[in-house]
């Protein structure tokens, strides 16, 4: 009878003991000698160190969190190599959270080679070098000790570039992109995914799709078969692709610029991705000298300063339609709302030829734009500066026009003129017998 109740008593023990909850890392630390448990037994707690700058760093790691981070299977000294029994509390001084997430990014690389050479050429990167303090780290966007796979993610609610840039994914949100996403990925009847955040700007050589040589290439990666509907309706539709972004159509509230660039034709890069682009800006701030913006007589002396400055160089700008904000490069609309006006653009009052920007390219792909007087669109001094893009009606240069309309009138005249003088003197040979 006393074997029966030891027994049923065990039973019932060992059934509470199934029925538990999972002891966590912490929990065990005493049991199983786990050296993360036993670190978790004391950072599970709210542990805070005093920094530099007087702000208390957390240093508390929830269990729970890194039991399902990826990271867990090389424990906390795989990256926290420097701690050690002798060395910890570590009483070596943190100047402040940032300085110490930039020398983690560090530790990051050891394990990541890859992906860190590919952020080190990106924008992240160079606004981080450049002491931007809100420029995003590793772990600004994979977080520090909850780190997940990448099938957890979901690039449709916006993580982790909605921590930074909301506004812009708000936009892309209600576009058509962001719309097709959200309802099934497909944004056309061959079922093409809908492109996200990372599909136009890259994961971690992060950079401004405006710093693209031609900035529908990037779109053409998926409409491959824009390019030859364009040509089905659109008068000179490779001209009209190269010198009007994508945007500029496709999202039809935005506000339109005309954006000169600075443009090395040897080199075939813009103008300032070298390191002259300090050269270049001050440069451009000196012939400005009012503030006031280029007029046409500044951008020919900046023009012909850049072409002429002791190298071999052939500087030209070129030209493109594009809109101001980035966030409306992000808001586009259904093909059927796309502007197809043509007095859109193509009038003497048009609103985009009045807003008009000079830029050159800085190291890292950025534009830095100073404004220019809409003049420079118009007047006979820009003949020269503004060559490299010249099209009938397009640059507003009514001298270049009508030497155009000049040269065709002109050239016609001659086997004109030179035909019907045969015609008379035929007839008159003719009337003479």
């Amino acid at each position: 009878m006393k074997i029966k109740v030891i027994t049923g008593s065990l039973m019932i023990a060992l059934a509470l003991w199934a029925l538990a909850p999972a002891v966590s890392l912490a929990e065990q630390a005493s049991v199983a000698g786990d050296p993360d448990a036993k670190c978790l037994k004391c950072h599970s707690k709210k542990l805070k160190k005093k920094l530099e700058d007087g702000e208390k760093m957390s240093l508390q790691v929830m269990a729970a969190d890194f039991e399902e981070s990826v990271h867990s299977v090389i424990g906390c000294t795989g990256c926290h190599r420097d701690v050690g029994k002798s060395k910890h509390p570590s009483k070596k001084p943190i100047s402040s959270r940032r300085d110490y997430s930039i020398v983690q990014n560090e530790t990051c690389s050891q394990c990541h080679a890859s992906k860190a050479k590919a952020y080190d050429g990106s924008i992240h990167a160079s606004l981080a070098g450049n002491g931007n303090v809100d420029a995003p780290l590793c772990s600004d966007c994979h977080q520090t000790h909850a780190v997940k796979p990448m099938a957890v993610y979901q690039p449709v609610t916006g993580e982790p570039c909605k921590a930074c840039h909301e506004e812009i994914f708000d936009a892309y949100a209600q576009s058509v992109h962001g719309l097709a996403r959200a309802n099934g990925n497909v944004i056309r009847d061959d079922h093409i995914q809908a492109p996200i955040c990372a599909d136009c700007h890259s994961a971690h050589d992060v950079n401004a799709v405006a710093a693209v040589d031609h900035l529908q290439s990037t779109c053409l990666d998926c409409h491959d078969g824009a390019s030859v509907a364009h040509e089905q309706w659109l008068p000179n539709a490779k001209m009209h692709m190269t010198s009007v972004s994508c945007a500029a159509c496709h999202s039809p509230v935005a506000e339109r610029r005309i954006d000169l660039q600075l443009y090395d034709n040897l080199e075939q890069v813009p103008v300032g991705t070298n390191e002259d682009h300090p050269e270049i800006q001050d440069r451009l701030v000196e012939i400005d000298e009012s503030d006031d913006g280029l007029d046409p007589l500044e951008l020919w002396k900046l023009v012909r300063l850049s072409t002429n400055e002791g190298k071999a160089t052939n500087v030209t700008l070129r030209g493109r339609m594009e809109v101001t904000r980035g966030v409306d490069a992000h808001r586009l609309a259904p093909r059927a709302d796309a502007v197809r006006s043509c007095d859109t653009c193509h009038q003497g009052n048009s609103e985009a030829f009045q807003n008009v920007t000079v830029s050159i390219s800085s190291p890292d792909g950025q534009k830095q734009r100073f404004e220019a007087d809409s003049e420079v669109l118009n007047s006979a001094i820009s003949v020269d500066s503004v060559g490299g893009f010249y099209a009938p009606g397009g640059t507003r240069i009514k001298l270049l026009d009508g030497l155009l309309a000049l040269a065709i009138f002109g050239g016609l005249a001659v086997p004109i003129g030179h035909i019907t003088l045969g015609k008379i003197l035929r007839k008159k040979k003719n009337t003479e017998q």
